[in-house]
């Protein structure tokens, strides 16, 4: 593709200047993120959690946490807006990919512990060399299709406020997700969005930077488990190497110490922050 195209392809996408806009300010800006050790233990009440991803092997980027609530006894649904035709197709055809990362998909969340994988039935856009674009839906229909899903709901997970690499379609499951809720006559769930702001975070191109880190999820002993839900997304490991400069394998290694931020409290109560001396070894904590 020719500089000139590439150019003008910027120019003319408009999340390209909220990303420049918010770059700029952020250089005004300086991070003091204090760690504290407030275990999720604290959080009894959550029994239901919904994952609202906009497609197949975005549960990636919260498998860490999903681990942990299912040893918790927590009920987990999932709805996945698209079925990830528009991705890269790796041996596969483009006919076919939908039904591949589905299947992918539905592999991963088994071992995830997921409980319900629902596909909300929107199409991925093929995307080019530059540009990737969202399935064509309102955030206002898609917020009115997450809507019915939140009844006993008690966390809400998503994508955050930067879309991690402002993935137009991670953007509209973080507007819809918010409509949703704003809409909502309950006090809803508690509502975190994953990959908040770690300063030190080695992949720093992925991070939310405006969002700042409420829950820190550390569990080294479910790095197995983590690295072969991933391995399930066959068709989408290069895509995941490219992400860490390695491979796969590397993108979990790297991804080990998840942080999620809290957008809305909803009904969740916020323990006080204690300080138990824990390591860096195995726990979650709350910043």
């Amino acid at each position: 593709m020719s500089l000139i195209l590439k150019t003008f392809l910027q120019l003319t996408d408009p999340v390209f200047f909220r990303k420049m806009w918010r770059r700029a300010l952020r250089g005004f800006r300086s991070f003091d993120d204090k760690s504290s050790s407030s275990e999720l233990d604290h959080f009894p009440s959550l029994k239901r959690a919904l994952v609202v991803v906009a497609h197949p092997d975005d549960e990636t980027f919260c498998s860490g946490l999903l681990l942990e609530l299912k040893e918790r006894g927590c009920h987990i649904t999932i709805l996945c807006v698209t079925r990830g035709e528009g991705g890269p197709c790796g041996p596969h055809s483009r006919e076919s990919l939908g039904t591949v990362r589905s299947e992918e998909m539905s592999r991963s969340c088994r071992i995830l512990g997921v409980d319900e994988l629902i596909f909300l039935g929107h199409i991925d856009p093929l995307g080019g060399s530059v540009k990737a674009y969202a399935p064509d839906v309102s955030s206002e229909d898609l917020a009115a299709q997450i809507g019915l899903y939140l009844d006993q709901v008690d966390l809400l997970v998503s994508h955050g406020s930067s879309g991690e690499y402002w993935h137009p379609a991670h953007l509209l499951v973080f507007e819809a997700v918010k409509t949703a809720l704003e809409i909502s006559t309950q006090p809803g769930p508690a509502w975190m969005t994953f990959l908040a702001r770690q300063v030190d975070h080695p992949l720093p191109r992925l991070v939310n930077w405006d969002d700042a880190a409420f829950l820190m999820v550390y569990k080294p002993r479910h790095q197995d488990a983590r690295l072969s839900a991933l391995a399930c997304h066959e068709s989408q490991l290069d895509l995941f190497g490219q992400f860490a400069g390695g491979d796969y394998r590397d993108f979990i290694r790297l991804t080990s110490r998840e942080a999620y931020a809290l957008q809305r409290q909803g009904r969740l109560e916020i323990p006080k922050a204690t300080d138990k001396g824990k390591g860096e070894g195995d726990h979650c904590s709350h910043r």
